[in-house]
């Protein structure tokens, strides 16, 4: 029993590491490009499956919701990393950028629909708004929030405007968080 124990955890443990992203530390851009969208791929995979389980476990509201809001993260997501990769063409690092970018971006989004299905792990935020907040806000983390907040929707992208408010809207229905504390951490992890 304790070996099929062991090698159960060993086999979990292993899984882990080979689903790990890869530090792209290489010379040659071809090879830091490859590894860029090699982790990104994973990044989207886990996306991919932590849409569908929440998905599963919203009612038909929140479910249009959750779909309305993913749809328009995907449009702002392809034209902000899009964005990245026009900054820096024709030179070679435009594709290491663009997948840096898209890589970057999901595992923002996945965090946040763990959260929308959990209301767990965003410690971090709340603790990085302390930190800023010491600093800058005089130790009012409300203030620093109501700046995120006022800065959340931007003139200039109706697919980020449109992510963000339903998002908010899914966290209220399923939380009550307060609107503000939502669109403060959209406008902290934004891209």
């Amino acid at each position: 029993m304790k070996n099929n124990i062991l090698c159960l955890l060993l086999l979990l443990a292993f899984s882990r590491v080979a689903m790990a992203e890869t530090l792209c530390n290489s010379k040659v851009t071809r090879e830091l490009e490859t590894c860029a969208k090699n982790n990104f791929e994973l990044s989207d995979k886990q996306l991919n499956g932590a849409y569908k389980d929440i998905a599963l476990k919203f009612s038909e509201g929140d479910r249009q919701t959750l779909m309305k809001a993913q749809r328009a993260w995907i449009a702002y997501k392809e034209k902000t990393c899009q964005g990245a990769y026009d900054a820096t063409s024709p030179g070679e690092e435009a594709g290491v950028d663009k997948w840096t970018c898209l890589d970057e971006i999901t595992k923002t989004r996945t965090r946040e629909l763990q959260y929308l299905d959990t209301s767990s792990d965003m410690t971090d935020f709340f603790h990085a708004t302390d930190v800023v907040s010491k600093y800058y806000e005089g130790g009012d983390r409300s203030r620093f929030i109501e700046k995120l907040a006022n800065k959340a929707l931007v003139n200039d992208d109706v697919n980020w405007n449109l992510y963000v408010t339903e998002n908010c809207k899914l966290t209220a229905s399923r939380f009550n968080e307060d609107k503000k504390d939502c669109m403060a951490r959209q406008s902290f992890y934004r891209y």
